[in-house]
């Protein structure tokens, strides 16, 4: 009758401490009030000890996240690429959910609607080499041959090349569309998740003459050392929150308001390829 008095063992047995790391970037990180929400909200939930760990940059968060030093993260997309990349030990358990019911995006290239050319002859405004939807994932697609290269023109900034676009000076731009499962995702009124739309309509009508495969949102992810039902908890009380404690929603996901789905682990795979390339730029850099 011994096994009538054991306990079944769980993560409260084998975890001291859950460490979740947060970029300082985050709307919380600049509140201890926040913080400290958070993380009273989550230790209630698990039943041990929460830590918020504040980040300076999503560098700091992947070296943190792929050496063990937090266990959770929120990472950017490109972000939790880089860290799957670097070790193999994270894990993707939950996605955002926009309030738009969008779960990622598309990178687009966009042509008045009037201009007939071929892409190779077009002109086309990009915002800077750090935008990923406005530059990383077309630019990428170019080198793979999957996207004529057209005459390129940097603008600096999406606000910039709406207006080079207004002024007639380019024939097009890239852009962004969100995402939503089961939407067709070709409307060109939603560009920029629908950001400066009068603007965009103030000068010719837009068509999508090209698009990129679907990017989630960056995700929630957990180190491979933590146990499955701690991980299980975890996404089971960031499935509850948007019913059972709205209030910290908005605070831990203050970009997203939809809630959270479980996300495809393949899903990651097109931007991994934009930071397996990156990785390989730098160390060809470093060749003398």
């Amino acid at each position: 009758m011994l096994w009538a008095g054991t306990a079944k063992a769980d993560y409260r047995d084998s975890i001291a401490v859950l460490r979740i790391g947060l970029v300082e970037t985050h709307v919380a990180a600049t509140d201890p009030i926040k913080l400290e929400a958070i993380e009273h909200a989550f230790s209630g939930a698990l039943g041990i000890p929460v830590e918020i760990i504040k980040l300076g940059s999503y560098a700091a968060l992947i070296d943190a996240h792929a050496s063990g030093r937090v266990g959770y993260a929120i990472h950017s997309a490109r972000s939790f690429a880089a860290t799957e990349a670097a070790c193999g030990c994270v894990r993707a358990f939950r996605s955002p959910v926009a309030a738009d019911g969008s779960t990622g995006f598309r990178s687009v290239l966009v042509a008045r609607d009037s201009v007939t050319l071929p892409v190779a002859e077009l002109k086309v405004g990009y915002s800077s080499e750090a935008s990923i939807s406005g530059w990383q994932i077309p630019h990428q697609a170019m080198r793979a041959g999957s996207l004529d290269l057209p005459k390129l023109v940097r603008a600096g900034s999406v606000g910039s090349v709406i207006e080079l676009y207004q002024a007639g000076e380019i024939d097009g731009f890239f852009g962004w569309l969100p995402d939503v499962p089961g939407d067709a995702g070709s409307d060109p009124e939603r560009l920029f998740g629908g950001w400066n739309r009068a603007a965009i309509e103030t000068a010719d009508p837009v068509r999508i003459i090209w698009s990129s495969q679907r990017i989630p949102y960056g995700p929630h992810a957990a180190n491979r050392s933590l146990p499955d039902d701690l991980v299980e908890a975890l996404g089971a009380f960031l499935d509850q929150m948007a019913v059972s404690a709205p209030g910290l929603l908005d605070i831990f996901e203050p970009v997203y308001g939809g809630g959270y789905v479980t996300p495809d682990p393949e899903e990651y795979h097109n931007i991994r390829g934009l930071v397996e390339a990156l990785s390989d730029r730098k160390s060809a850099a470093r060749i003398p």
